[in-house]
């Protein structure tokens, strides 16, 4: 399972990645291993929309990793937001250098929406509500799920992707 989320060995021979190549390549795949509620399309073949908040440069670099690249029939498309208020419709909202502020006023503006967050290693994000959060290279697990607040999202995660994450539980003291 890690080798589908993964560059292969020549791949990383062949070519250096980026950080955040890197990233796009695992938020590609994390949408393998995820479900949203069918009532957030408008039909069987409408995009995955991705939303990056607070890091322009993240976003050609997205569009450059799933350019031609659908799942479950699914192209992408990729939207910018300044504002909680902005987001709208969105299945994926990935997070960028934001202050812990910030963090909080954005997680409670997506409460309870079928969107998955996905923080850029911010610092407590999955305990105040975020869904998936990067962790530092070093670490043994490269991301933590917050699976309650996936749930409450009506985001079903699939028990593979999972299984290769650091779990984290919400602490309300802290929201």
């Amino acid at each position: 399972m890690l080798g589908v989320l993964l560059p292969t060995k020549s791949d990383l021979y062949s070519q250096q990645y980026t950080e955040y190549e890197v990233k796009a390549g695992y938020i590609y795949n994390f949408v393998k291993f995820i479900t949203w509620p069918e009532s957030c399309f408008s039909s069987s073949t409408s995009p995955y929309v991705i939303g990056v908040y607070g890091m322009d440069m993240f976003g050609d670099i997205i569009k450059r990793t799933i350019r031609n690249n659908t799942v479950n029939n699914r192209a992408f498309v990729v939207k910018y937001y300044n504002k909680p208020s902005q987001i709208q419709q969105c299945h994926i909202l990935f997070v960028g250098r934001i202050t812990r502020g910030e963090m909080i006023e954005l997680i409670r503006a997506v409460r309870n929406k079928p969107i998955l967050t996905i923080g850029d290693g911010l610092d407590g994000f999955c305990q105040i509500g975020g869904i998936i959060n990067f962790t530092p290279q070093y670490s043994r697990n490269r991301f933590e799920i917050n699976n309650t607040t996936a749930k409450n999202n009506e985001i079903i995660i699939s028990s593979k992707l999972l299984s290769l994450a650091k779990i984290v539980a919400i602490n309300e003291v802290e929201f």
